[in-house]
Parts: structure tokens; C-alpha cells; sequence
């Protein structure tokens, strides 16, 4: 009878301790992949943010600024697209200010990266508004 009560004893701390791994391997496997998507993320934002200086470095230097020249030479990890439009609806200080948006698309991420700049009487870039998302 004891040694029935021992082995239903055994089973059962066999059966805690399964479940037990079985919950921490699937907590391991989600944090990684939470933190894989995390690493992506970053890297999107850090390259969209860092064409998006390089282009305004370059913009205040040379006024005909290639886009997809300046493209080719870097050769980005991430697919990068960058367009120039005229901002429309923005607050007073900003009425007539161009919108320069860098989007980045790394490993199914996308991030962006946005300046709404005037160009001042030096055809320097004076910059209104900036967010990198």
C-alpha cells in the first residue's frame, strides 16, 4: 500500500515538473519572438531616421539632390523609399513648409521617418517638425 501512495506521489511531482518546462519553453520561445520583431522594429527606425539625416546633410550641400542616387551608393539592409511633398493642413508656423518622408521596410517591419522643413534665404534647411515611428 506505501509503495502505491509513493509511486501516485512521483507521478504526480513528474507531471508539476512537465508541465512546468513545458510553460517555460513556451515563455522562451514567445520572448524571443517578441524580441526578434523588437530587434527588426529598431532596425527599420534606425535606418529610415539615419537616410533621412544623411538626406538632409546632403540637401543643405548640393541643392539637386538625387534621392535614388543617394539609394544606390548606400545600399541599405532595409528597402527604403523616400518622397518630397508639399505639407498641407499643419499648424501656422509651418503654412508652406515641404514634408519629407523616408519610409523603411525591414524583414515584414515598417518604420518612418518624417521632417516638415522651409528652406531659408542661405537655401539652408530650417526644420519645423520631426518624428521617427
Amino acid at each position: 500500500m506505501k509503495k502505491a501512495f509513493i509511486s501516485i506521489y512521483v507521478l504526480l511531482i513528474l507531471l508539476v515538473c512537465g508541465l512546468t518546462i513545458s510553460f517555460i519553453y513556451k515563455e522562451n520561445e514567445t520572448n524571443y519572438d517578441v524580441a526578434k520583431s523588437m530587434y527588426a522594429k529598431k532596425q527599420a527606425m534606425y535606418e529610415a531616421e539615419s537616410f533621412l539625416n544623411i538626406i538632409i546633410e546632403e540637401k543643405t550641400l548640393d541643392d539637386k539632390l538625387n534621392i535614388d542616387d543617394l539609394l544606390e551608393s548606400l545600399k541599405p539592409k532595409s528597402e527604403i523609399r523616400a518622397r518630397i511633398e508639399k505639407a498641407e493642413n499643419l499648424v501656422e508656423e509651418a503654412k508652406g513648409a515641404n514634408l519629407l518622408i523616408v519610409t523603411s521596410f525591414y524583414k515584414n517591419v515598417t518604420a518612418k521617418a518624417i521632417i516638415a522643413y522651409k528652406l531659408d534665404e542661405a537655401n539652408k534647411i530650417k526644420i519645423i517638425y520631426k518624428k521617427v515611428y
